[in-house]
């Protein structure tokens, strides 16, 4: 047996020392060279994989959070504990001869074994991690080139950090360390005492020192991208801390010691595992942003109502399917995101939320909107897309501030004549109901510049759709419409009009009278001829005849831009004008 492996047997742990030594009381030379190495692959390297697991989540269950440790160094699945124990050396090591270039050559063969030890990846780890944090600070990237400290062994390198800091990190307030790779956060970051804001965010860690709550002057703390499971109770200690950002992590619950952070304005949360909040999250007083979407909140405690000065609260992509009537004592809240949960209703208190600017309830279950809907009369951003509306309450036209309507994807048979009181509208979005016609108070929309109705039933539309000067979008697709009116051609600043999939057999010849249209389309109708005046549309670029009945063109559309996207097939055409056959290539 090599001497060498001798030391490596001694420096193991216990637990794994004791079999092979029982292994090695056979007489036999060979035999104990044979159990070593089976021993190495069945319980040692799988055991010090479970070990390295340990270091990384000193509170976890490493069995529960191996996936992590194995997508911080992308390990396939297929892979034994074994493998992928020394997949992870593998790659320490060549990182460590990275930083290091003289760093020892280590061979991959049976004999090199004696290096897998949990104390020599212990040592590389932290080392790795104070170059790749030291690389970054003010100055250190500088320091670390010099002939006399490159080429010295990285636990060299790393045993000069605290004094390096000492001398030239005390004055540094702000340090970004984004996107480093660190694994670890180095003890020495306690040491930068006058640090305001640390940004950790989009690395691989999976704890926190508890040196980073030395850090007593900090007001930012970035941790997002990461992949904490929890956090130190000493997170507590940040008296200071304005914003705190953990969204993207693995956090399935939160302390109680956070709510201690009683000067936090900032709070991200979103995109962890979490199912639940303490009731000591009430005392977040000076909270002014709350984001927890992306979650799997289903249910929101009561001392919500307790956030006096929150301005923006984002609840979506949860499975809440109830809110608590507290949450109407927001009095300062201005954005709310509700989207992508499993609401069937709101509560009426929703109505005292007389700040609020945005409103997003689009892909839940409600099939009725309370009367208290009106109340909001700052509102300007209303979203309702994907529910199971059946109509609207009429107090929706004291919305006077509206200017962005979302309800596609509901049930809506009819608009109530209300709603033409929004005067203040620039979208609103219809698609995908049931509408039949729409109120003559449609045309009271003097702001509006986009029309969504495409995917409904009409059959006819009013007249007043000409009082809709400002209108620059109309999708009328996918409906049941025979004809258009005249009063079409008084959308002067129309630029895209959508009209395909509906049964018009003819185009109002006022169409040539859109003189900002840039988008007509018109296929899956049955056209069977078109007006002279489409040949007036001289900023068209795009243009869609497919799948009509036309048998020929007018002469008047060579008058047409030669940048012009025309689309023909499926039609039965016998003839086509020479001028336009020539400038768009048609045969």
């Amino acid at each position: 047996m090599n001497p060498s492996s001798s030391i490596t047997i001694e420096r193991l742990p216990n637990e794994i020392l004791a079999p092979i030594l029982k292994a090695c009381a056979s007489p036999s030379l060979f035999s104990i060279c044979t159990r070593w190495c089976h021993l190495l692959a069945t319980e040692v390297m799988p055991s010090l994989y479970k070990q390295i697991g340990k270091m990384h989540f000193p509170q976890g269950d490493i069995s529960k959070q191996a996936f992590i440790l194995d997508k911080i160094y992308k390990l396939e699945d297929r892979l034994s504990e074994g493998e992928k124990a020394k997949a992870i050396f593998k790659q320490t090591f060549a990182l460590a001869r990275s930083l290091a270039p003289l760093e020892l050559e280590f061979k991959w063969k049976t004999e090199d074994k004696r290096c897998f030890t949990l104390a020599n990846y212990s040592s590389y780890l932290i080392n790795i991690n104070r170059q790749l944090m030291w690389k970054v600070l003010p100055g250190g990237g500088e320091y670390l080139s010099q002939e006399k400290i490159k080429y010295l062994p990285l636990e060299k390198q790393g045993e000069l950090l605290r004094d390096w800091i000492e001398n030239h990190g005390k004055n540094i307030e702000r340090l970004y360390l984004t996107g480093l790779g660190l694994t670890l956060l180095p003890t020495e970051i306690g040491q930068l005492s006058q640090l305001r804001a640390l940004n950790l965010s989009n690395n691989q860690l999976t704890s926190l020192s508890a040196e980073i709550v030395k850090l007593s002057q900090l007001k930012e703390l970035y941790l997002n991208g990461n992949h904490l499971t929890g956090l130190p109770i000493e997170i507590g200690r940040f008296s200071q801390l304005r914003a705190l950002n953990l969204s993207n992590n693995q956090l399935t619950s939160l302390s109680a010691e956070i709510v201690k952070l009683s000067q936090l304005k900032e709070l991200y949360l979103n995109g962890n595992h979490l199912t639940g909040l303490p009731i000591e999250i009430g005392r977040f007083s000076q909270l002014r942003d709350l984001n927890l979407s992306n979650n799997q909140l289903a249910s929101l405690p009561t001392e919500i109502g307790q956030f006096s000065q929150l301005e923006a609260l984002y609840l979506n992509n949860n499975q809440l399917t109830t809110l608590p009537a507290e949450i109407g004592q927001l009095s300062q809240l201005q954005t709310l995101n509700l989207s992508t949960n499993q609401l069937a209703s709101v509560p009426a208190k929703i109505g005292q939320l007389s700040q609020l600017r945005e409103l997003y309830l689009d892909d839940n279950h409600l099939s009725a909107l309370p009367p208290e809907i009106g109340q909001f009369s700052q509102l300007k951003v209303l979203y309702l897309n994907n529910n199971q509306l059946i109509s609207l309450p009429v107090e929706i036209g004291q919305l006077s501030q509206l200017q962005r309507l979302y309800l596609s994807q509901n049930q809506l048979t009819n608009l109530p004549a209300e709603l033409g009181q929004l005067s203040q509208l620039r979208d609103l979005n219809l698609s995908n109901n049931q509408l039949a016609s729409l109120p003559t108070e449609i045309g009271q929309f003097s702001q509006l510049e986009a029309l969504y109705l495409n995917n409904n039933q009409l059959t006819t539309l009013p007249a007043e759709i000409e009082q809709l000067a400002q209108l620059q979008a109309l999708n009328l697709s996918t409906n049941q419409l025979a004809s258009l009116p005249t009063q079409i051609g008084k959308l002067l600043q129309l630029r895209w009009l959508y009209l395909n999939n509906n049964q018009l057999t003819s185009v109002p010849a006022k169409v040539g009278q859109l003189s900002q249209l840039q988008s007509l389309c018109l296929d899956r109708n049955q056209l069977a001829s078109l007006p002279a005046e489409i040949g007036q549309l001289s900023q068209l670029r795009a243009l869609n005849l497919s799948s009509n009945q036309l048998t020929t063109l007018p002469a008047e559309m060579g008058q047409l831009t030669e940048r012009l996207n025309l689309k023909l097939d499926g039609n039965p055409l016998k003839s086509i004008p020479s001028e336009l056959k020539k400038r768009f290539r048609l045969y």
